[in-house]
């Protein structure tokens, strides 16, 4: 995809009402798990975006039927647990897709081979792939050990115990998790803490538990799924994206101003919702109000010292917040952000950089030395085709004349509109 540089105009303060898109997480959770259903699901505001178009055309390979809406989505499971796609299913760059999709794959029959980007195939998958294995699923790497591209022979799943390393990522729980009803008999999943990004376990264990899927907690680290079990048919409403609004949150607290995003409630499946906690510690005011949440911005943000292993998709949105902020932050306990789309660490501290702004780049986070960068910056800010680094500094360019985004389009995974929608802030309201 040919890179696109996106000049953006700076405002004084903004006032806006968004309606947010569906969140990612969600979207590609009720997807597999409509996959597995025993009858339809129809899903409403689900995401429309690259990485969830992508799951959406997995499990249309195995043989689900998938019927896009103006705003929903029908999705009605196969009769035969799984057609063989004719090719191999390729992912792009969505960790998310793969590593739900893995245990998917696996919860059926027939062989499939998964690959993808350039970078996807320095994500790891290892960890998931090991607990597969334990319960009965033969997976093959095609190339090096640990990354995809691989190959799945599956016969479904066995009963079994198994215990999964989420140090680096939530996803190999989730999917594993969400693939478990599947299984011949009982499944047990245990793991070690702290789990990376814990709040998208919780989902995946809030969404199985509202379709009807039983299970047990023994310990908080210990979950045993009774087996085998169905997905309820249902209709089901997508929340609002969290991480999709956390930029216009961002918005005003940098601004001074006040955006009101929709939908979103404050007992919100996302953890990322929490991200407004770390606003209100940086001075701004959230009132939530009408099925959404309104964000009003200080006079001066505050410098923070922040843990944000369980919201890391939030850290480069902060680290441009924090650029601002009176004062030196610090964000810690995040090192696996050097395996997401982009080693987003390494990423924030460059655009930082650019920015004129003091940056130490930590093995598990960032030291940011906030003040008002004092010119205009001398070159574009990489986004590193990651989306989060895009649309995060984007923000800087509301308050700094001449920001310039290079990779502009690597907002369509997950958030087509962003562009349309961000451009509005500079409009006079």
């Amino acid at each position: 995809m040919k890179k696109i540089c996106k000049k953006i105009t700076p405002v004084s303060r903004v006032r806006a009402h968004i309606r947010l898109p569906g969140s990612k997480s969600i979207t590609h959770r009720a997807l597999i798990m409509a996959a597995l259903s025993e009858g339809p699901w129809e899903i409403a505001n689900p995401l429309v975006a690259e990485d969830t178009l992508l799951t959406a055309g997995a499990i249309e390979a195995l043989g689900s039927r998938v019927e896009w809406q103006e705003d929903s989505v029908r999705v009605s499971p196969p009769d035969y647990r799984w057609r063989t796609p004719e090719r191999p299913i390729f992912l792009g760059n969505s960790g998310t897709s793969t590593r739900l999709l893995l245990a998917l794959f696996s919860a059926g029959t027939g062989t499939f081979v998964m690959d993808g980007s350039p970078r996807l195939r320095e994500r790891p998958v290892g960890p998931a792939v090991e607990a597969l294995q334990k319960l009965g699923a033969q997976i093959a790497w095609k190339e090096a050990p640990g990354f995809l591209p691989l190959e799945i022979n599956g016969r479904g799943l066995a009963s079994g115990e198994v215990f999964v390393d989420a140090s680096k990522s939530s996803q190999f729980l989730s999917g594993i998790l969400l693939a478990a009803p599947a299984a011949r008999g009982k499944v047990t999943v245990s793991w070690s803490e702290p789990v990376a990004s814990r709040p998208y376990l919780e989902m995946t264990l809030g969404m199985m538990k509202a379709a009807g899927i039983e299970f047990e907690r023994p310990n908080t680290n210990r979950i045993v799924v009774p087996a085998p079990q169905s997905y309820a048919p249902r209709n089901f409403t997508v929340e609002g994206d969290c991480s999709s609004a956390s930029y216009f949150w961002g918005a005003a607290a940098l601004t001074g101003g006040e955006v009101f995003t929709s939908p979103v409630s404050s007992e919100s499946l996302q953890g990322d919702c929490r991200f407004l906690g770390v606003l209100e510690k940086m001075g701004c005011r959230i009132l939530w109000e009408n099925g959404g949440v309104r964000v009003c911005g200080p006079e001066q943000l505050l410098a923070v010292d922040m843990d944000m292993n369980e919201m890391p998709d939030m850290v480069p949105t902060l680290g441009v917040l924090c650029a601002f902020a009176g004062g030196v932050s610090r964000i810690t306990n995040v090192a696996h952000l050097r395996i997401k789309e982009s080693d987003r660490l390494f990423a924030v501290a460059a655009g930082l950089k650019v920015l004129g702004i003091g940056v130490q780049e930590l093995p598990d986070g960032l030291v940011i030395h906030g003040g008002f960068p004092a010119a205009p910056p001398s070159e574009h800010i990489e986004a590193f085709d990651d989306h989060r680094i895009a649309m995060a500094f984007a923000l800087a360019g509301l308050r700094v004349q001449g920001v310039i985004i290079e990779g502009a389009e690597s907002v369509s995974k997950s958030f087509p509109r962003f562009w349309d929608i961000f451009e509005t802030l500079a409009e006079e309201k």
